[in-house]
């Protein structure tokens, strides 16, 4: 019945991003308008959210099983912060760069300069590397900060606006650069799962011969380069990476044979699904806010419950 479930919710979620929104379209009959809308405008939209939502979904499910941690997620590492500061530089000095190359240039130097900081005496801890993501964050949110007074009012709007996280923006283009890397990374997920499995006991993994500080180097890595595929093109979208691994790991377990498939198929589903809600809304709602709305209290139950601990 789970696995069924897990089939249809995303499978049902991607027919009702296609065809539902302000302007009607009937599957039973189509005209040559809802034809153009659909291709132009929903089908890539609704792909950027299966690409955002496998993304933010596996990063955050890949970082809470190596630092053994259900309230983390791949922002603690700066990559939001990364990403945000690259948009700023794009908007205020390089508008002819474009936003998404050097959002996601920030974003992966952020994880890169979270993890040379947290490297002492050649090793790096679950502790460290969190105080480094943490630091990061604060100076490139510094830096930010400075950039937004420097903005005229109208490009700081067109940067906030951005940075609140919306797949309005999706066309086939940004589909192109970010799905088939995300689809390529999940898939390698998939294929290190047992290495997954063993950098979920923390250091004891050692004992099973695995090299921890190798590995996990290479999932905050894997996890960071999804994140910012995604988030680099659509702006900050939070709390997706927080709240589906733990749903996922409470619907199937900890084993990340049956994690994985799990996260991709709720993260689809939460991801697709709030921007259904959005469209439905008057005005050009963020989607970043409606996943914070529901994230929030998600997050406090997870912490009540949790008590910040692994469970």
């Amino acid at each position: 019945m789970k696995k069924l479930a897990l089939i249809v919710l995303p499978s049902l979620a991607v027919f009702l991003g296609i065809f539902v929104g302000s302007y009607p379209t009937n599957p039973l009959n189509l005209t040559p308008g809802a034809v153009n809308i659909i291709w132009e405008i929903r089908l890539p939209r609704t792909l950027m959210g299966v690409s955002a939502g496998i993304a933010l979904s596996l990063g955050g499910m890949t970082l809470q099983a190596i630092f053994r941690n259900p309230l983390v997620d791949t922002y603690i590492l700066g990559v939001s912060s990364g990403v945000a500061l690259g948009a700023a530089i794009a908007v205020a000095f390089l508008p002819f760069a474009g936003i998404a190359p050097l959002a996601l240039l920030f974003g992966l130097l952020a994880v890169f300069f979270a993890y040379w900081m947290a490297r002492i005496n050649g090793r790096i801890s679950t502790v460290s590397l969190i105080l480094a993501g943490i630091i990061v964050t604060a100076l490139f949110s510094a830096l930010l900060s400075l950039l937004e007074l420097l903005l005229p009012s109208e490009s700081l709007y067109a940067l906030v606006v951005w940075l609140m996280g919306s797949l309005s923006n999706a066309d086939w283009e940004t589909v192109i650069y970010s799905l088939p890397g995300v689809l390529i990374l999940a898939f390698l997920l998939f294929l290190l799962r047992w290495n997954l499995n063993a950098m979920s006991l923390g250091d004891e993994a050692e004992l099973l011969g695995l090299n921890v500080h190798l590995w996990r180097g290479i999932f905050v890595f894997i996890s960071a380069l999804m994140t910012t595929l995604v988030v680099s093109f659509t702006g900050i979208i939070g709390w997706v990476g927080l709240m589906v691994p733990h749903m996922a790991r409470m619907l199937v377990g900890p084993e990340h044979s049956r994690l994985i498939p799990a996260t991709v198929s709720i993260g689809i589903t939460v991801m697709v699904l709030a921007d259904i809600v959005v469209r439905l809304l008057p005005g050009d709602v963020p989607v970043g806010i409606i996943t914070t709305l529901v994230g929030v209290p998600f997050f406090g139950y997870l912490l009540r419950k949790t008590g910040g601990g692994w469970s």
